[in-house]
């Protein structure tokens, strides 16, 4: 499947976002005080990095069934099931975790 030049930009502008976006929410994380006071923001900003990056992938993929599938924020995935193949009942988790503890690099101070 052949990806629309259009899908493949706004897709590296949404994943751009999400860098920008969870670059933000680590300088404020450097602050203990502040993360503290402000750790429902944070985790917020965090998600919709996570969600950028995923509609990034999502789009810059044509859509195609196998990016759906891996789509691991419930709520996306819960959205986007709903476009599978007729005959599919469920839409599993597919974990790619190549354990370079990435995700914790947010949370750590520098």
């Amino acid at each position: 499947m052949t990806t629309l030049p259009k899908f493949v930009a706004m897709a590296d502008v949404l994943g751009e976002l999400g860098v920008e976006i969870e670059a933000l929410g680590e300088v404020l994380c450097r602050d203990p005080t502040f993360a503290a006071q402000h750790l429902r923001e944070l985790q917020a900003i965090d998600l919709i990095a996570q969600k950028q990056r995923a509609l990034a992938a999502l789009l810059a993929s044509g859509f195609c069934e196998m990016e759906m599938r891996k789509i691991t924020i419930d709520t996306l995935r819960h959205r986007f099931c709903g476009f599978l193949e007729e005959g599919t009942t469920t839409c599993p988790l597919e974990f790619d975790d190549d354990g370079d503890g990435e995700f914790v690099a947010f949370w750590e101070e520098d």
